[in-house]
């Protein structure tokens, strides 16, 4: 007996400590971000870049770079070129042209920094021909981490609801960007949000976690600072900078909720059952009145074993336009659940921690795609938009393109029209292609 009883607690001692602590699990998703950047998109994206900012360099001291100057420079050209602005005009034999480049530096891109370049603003100054550099807090601090910094920031926001470089090229720029770096103030707040925002969507959960508590702990210590950039991306056009903050505050106790709900530990959903009641807290305050308030709600109901209360918000729910038809018949099965007084069964299985994150991501994207960021920008005078733009717009096209033309198939599909256009060009062609693995 006394042996059994000893190794039940060596069992629970040990137990105790095998238990990663906060900083262990943040360090852990730090190795997953990492890996997550390790795909065939990203490294096409970071080519781009690279050619890019590669145009503004003088006297680069990689040896490298200057074994690859000439195709970098050639590349960076296409990018830059008037007609880049018209990238759905390009050929198939720009295209072949450009995944010939790509692949004969492709190791030089995967291995180098692109930051080892200079920023985006002093290539776009540079080829506009701007004799001096356009005037704007961002450039006037004539610092390259401080410029290069808010370059990623800004790209991360802007991508993370584009239809061809989305979440994934997003998360690049996200990892590129040290918001410790950066001043304190409205612009590192948003940023810090999108960043926990991403990092969730990537399961992510305790890199978001950090980043959404610096922002909870910078606003609670700033309950006056005006937030008219967060009132615009938002639209709560409608609300006072009093009430703007205490949305903002609101929705990042949100989604630190939902990244601790998704956690392992007992602690951790403790801890986001606290969020979502500060977030619970700070809607009635303001009179918010949505489909993440009814959601939450709903969810602390369930909790709390209050079903009349959680059928009263499912009915709110179900009238969101952001849910599918399946999940609105959930929301009728989890109704009947409860009417038979089933709680556990709508938590375990309909209304889980899965689906309701589900609905809180889409709301957040759906206010994302209607933000026109060109539009914003312009607004507060961010130079070089139309060039950034119009960058990004052929990066789209490159990236949304490129498979169909680098293989043998699309070339041989072309080859009427190719030969039409001369037996030399679709020799050329065929020449570019790299050659296939055995």
């Amino acid at each position: 007996m006394r042996i059994q009883f000893l190794l039940i607690i060596s069992f629970l001692f040990c137990s105790c400590f095998n238990e990663k602590s906060d900083k262990a699990l943040l360090e852990q998703d730090k190795l997953a971000l990492e890996s997550q950047l390790d795909s065939d998109k990203v490294l096409l994206y970071k080519f781009g870049k690279i050619c890019i900012r590669s145009a503004g360099a003088e006297n680069h001291k990689n040896q490298e770079y200057q074994k690859f100057k000439k195709t970098l420079d050639k590349v960076s050209n296409t990018f830059l070129s008037e007609q880049a602005k018209s990238p759905e005009e390009w050929s198939l034999m720009d295209y072949i042209n450009l995944y010939k480049d790509y692949n004969s530096i492709k190791k030089f891109i995967k291995k180098t920094d692109e930051d080892s370049f200079p920023t985006l603003l002093e290539v776009f100054h540079k080829i506009s021909g701007d004799s001096i550099l356009v005037q704007h807090p961002i450039a006037e601090k004539n610092d390259k981490e401080f410029i290069q910094n808010m370059e990623h920031a800004l790209l991360s926001i802007i991508v993370i609801a584009s239809r061809d470089l989305g979440k994934e090229i997003s998360l690049y720029e996200s990892a590129k960007t040290h918001p410790e770096r950066l001043p304190d103030g409205e612009i590192k707040a948003l940023l810090q949000f999108f960043r926990g925002f991403l990092f969730f969507e990537k399961k992510l959960f305790y890199l978001s976690e950090d980043e959404i508590s610096k922002n909870i702990e910078w606003l609670e210590k700033h309950p006056t600072i005006d937030l008219a950039f967060t009132r615009t991306i938002f639209q709560w056009g409608k609300l006072d900078n009093k009430k703007t903050h205490i949305a903002f505050h609101a929705i990042n106790h949100l989604f630190r909720g939902f990244d601790r709900l998704m956690m392992d530990r007992e602690i951790d959903e403790k801890r986001a059952l606290k969020d979502f009641e500060s977030f619970i807290s700070d809607a009635k305050e303001i009179g918010l009145d949505n489909e993440i308030v009814w959601a939450i709600e709903t969810f602390l109901y369930l909790k709390n074993e209050e079903p009349e209360k959680a059928i009263i918000a499912i009915k709110k729910l179900k009238t969101s336009p952001l849910l599918s038809n399946t999940e609105r018949a959930s929301m009728n099965e989890s109704i009947t659940y409860l009417q038979n007084r089933e709680t556990g069964k709508v938590l375990n299985g309909v209304y889980d921690k899965y689906f309701l994150s589900k609905v809180a991501t889409k709301y957040m994207i759906s206010i994302l795609i209607k933000v026109d960021w060109k539009k914003l920008m312009k607004a507060h005078e961010i130079p070089y938009t139309d060039e950034v733009f119009d960058t990004i717009d052929s990066f789209n096209h490159f990236i949304e393109n490129i498979d169909k033309y680098s293989n043998m198939e699309t070339i041989e599909n072309a080859g009427k029209t190719l030969k039409d256009e001369g037996s030399k060009l679709w020799d050329k062609a065929k020449e570019l292609l790299p050659e296939k693995e055995e």
